[in-house]
């Protein structure tokens, strides 16, 4: 009797343990959620177009396609999800592009309906090829070297483009791990306003620079030397091609500024109108939001020194209002395995983000356009393809190795829909060490 007793006592605690633990885990509970992409006026939705849901406690992405009236339906566990969307169209020969981004989708019913409020912007021609920040390890293995930084602009057009206004930009806070005030019950306060950050300075050519079709240009942000003698995985600037960022007067860190190479003509110098803190532009190795800026009917100086530009972040850290409309291309980084990452760019400059791991001599490049690249005729028989300098599971989906195939005499079309997730990959290698 007791035996039976005890069993029958077992049974029971093994019931209410399950029931027990059923309820009190609703992360295994399924959520219905009916994500609505809200076009702007005058553009009707899309069938087809990809929408992600991302987990924002597990990483976990799922991702769907929209019907006829532009909604996705998913069925996901409980919990917050950050939702995204972007889409191309081609409408009278011009790219419009389409960015959303809601960041506090709360999966918590069994029924859910979020929004996504896409914003509108036109394909740039010149974009950011490649951007080279997290620095590379040091040769006797004591640590890593980080001050050769460079970026690559390209012309992804097919007309010749003058750059001659361009200045280089970040956002302040400029790590995405960092704690962020300028969000205002979740939302960037700066995006009601239509403007964005820039942080320190804003560097500019001081002569006249023109890009041809499929071509690009080198830019060292800090180390403008050959990096290599001192430490063989880094990169060697000591080329007459190459541009360089370099005004002693504003920053006069000769660390991060050595006098550069002779190689480098002192007309390739970038200057810069510093308003900000240090001795050096602190481009961040982990996590930048980096963008290019082209002003529009005022010149650069008369912005900066414009007292109506001015932003303070914090008590003492200066930044200037930037016009979205004035925003060229931007890349949004985020650091590779921190909890804590948040976005600076807006999502019609750059609706998504890539992540990236420091210090290994990785760099960012942008994937390939296929379908367009492809469609090139000079292009048969000059494409490299099985593409392999990956990361991990971030790669060209293109399986097109642009390096290869520029050198075969292939020109090459990037990707660029305002979404870095989609745009972006990091390569193992830097393509200036190829």
């Amino acid at each position: 009797m007791r035996k039976q007793f005890f069993i029958l006592s077992m049974l029971m605690l093994g019931l209410s343990v399950y029931s027990c633990t059923d309820e009190d885990n609703p992360q295994y509970e399924l959520s219905n959620v009916k994500i609505q992409l809200v076009y702007p006026e005058g553009y009707g939705p899309s069938e087809g177009v990809e929408v992600s849901l991302k987990n924002t406690s597990t990483g976990a992405v799922f991702s769907e396609k929209t019907g006829a009236e532009g909604t996705a339906l998913f069925e996901v566990p409980n919990g917050i999800y950050e939702a995204s969307a972007s889409e191309q169209r081609v409408i009278d020969a011009e790219v419009c592009l389409f960015n959303g981004v809601n960041s506090n989708v709360n999966a918590a019913t069994e029924n859910v309906e979020a929004f996504i409020d896409l914003k509108l912007s036109k394909g740039g021609s010149v974009v950011i090829k490649e951007l080279y920040v997290g620095g590379c390890p040091m040769d006797d293995g004591s640590g890593s070297f980080a001050k050769d930084q460079y970026v690559i602009l390209y012309n992804n057009s097919s007309a010749t483009i003058d750059i001659s206004d361009f200045a280089l930009a970040m956002v302040n806070p400029y790590n995405s791990q960092a704690a962020n005030k300028d969000y205002v019950n979740g939302e960037l306060f700066y995006a009601s306003e239509g403007w964005i950050p820039a942080g320190n300075g804003l560097w500019y050519f001081e002569n006249n620079v023109k890009l041809e079709p499929g071509k690009q240009i080198v830019i060292a942000i800090c180390g403008a030397v050959d990096n290599t003698k001192t430490y063989s995985q880094s990169i060697n600037y000591a080329n007459s091609e190459y541009y360089c960022c370099y005004d002693i007067e504003d920053y006069s860190n000769t660390a991060y500024y050595p006098t550069p190479s002779e190689l480098i003509p002192t007309e390739h110098y970038l200057k810069v109108y510093n308003y900000g803190l240090g001795n050096a532009w602190p481009l961040s190795n982990s996590g930048p939001a980096f963008y290019i800026v082209r002003p529009q009917g005022t010149t650069l100086k008369e912005f900066v020194d414009n007292p109506d530009n001015e932003n303070m972040y914090g008590s003492n850290q200066v930044r200037r209002k930037v016009p979205v409309e004035w925003v060229v291309d931007g890349i949004e980084v985020f650091a590779k395995g921190q909890p804590n990452n948040q976005k600076r760019l807006l999502p019609t400059i750059d609706a998504g983000y890539v992540e990236m791991t420091a210090k290994m001599g990785y760099t960012l490049y942008r994937n390939v356009d296929k379908e367009a690249t492809e469609a090139i005729k000079e292009n048969e028989g000059k494409l490299v393809y099985n593409y392999s300098f990956g990361v991990d599971d971030s790669t060209d989906p293109s399986g097109i190795d642009a390096e290869a195939s520029i050198k075969n005499g292939a020109r090459i079309v990037y990707m660029d829909t305002n979404n870095s997730t989609a745009d972006f990959h990091q390569r193992s290698k830097a393509s200036l060490r190829n």
